[in-house]
């Protein structure tokens, strides 16, 4: 669910004033939905690709699409031609999405990892502090 922009300005106060951080970096770190991460990278990775093939099939030439047909190394059945555009499409869609998809996952993860880091770290220096003082 997409949230308004004053929704998501309150959304992005609310959790700098809970966390007190600024809200630049609540931002910087807010989770990434690795869904639609995935779909647009998809998306746009299937658009290139397949608009690629068809302006080379429309300027045509003499080697139409030598460099774009070593494509068909990686995608099965891929040529330079308008089915190929569409099998294309699909190719580059499905390696866009899980590409998007695992970056997005593997971003989360990190930047959840650190952030615990980073308490546990400053748990540790506040009990540190605190058995220095009582000494």
């Amino acid at each position: 669910m997409m949230k308004s922009p004053p929704e998501k300005a309150r959304s992005v106060a609310n959790a700098s004033k809970r966390t007190g951080l600024p809200a630049s970096v609540v931002l910087v770190l807010a989770h990434l939905d690795p869904l639609a991460f995935g779909v647009a990278l998809g998306l746009v990775a299937g658009l290139c690709v397949s608009t690629a093939t068809i302006v080379l099939l429309i300027e045509g030439g003499q080697n139409v699409g030598a460099t774009l047909g070593l494509l068909s190394h990686y995608f099965i059945g891929y040529r330079v031609s308008f089915m190929g555009s569409i099998l294309g499409f699909l190719y580059a869609s499905l390696a866009g999405f899980l590409m998007g998809f695992s970056f997005s996952w593997m971003r989360n993860y990190l930047v959840h990892t650190y952030l615990i880091y980073v308490r546990r770290r400053a748990e540790q220096q506040v009990a540190s502090d605190l058995l220095d003082r009582m000494t």
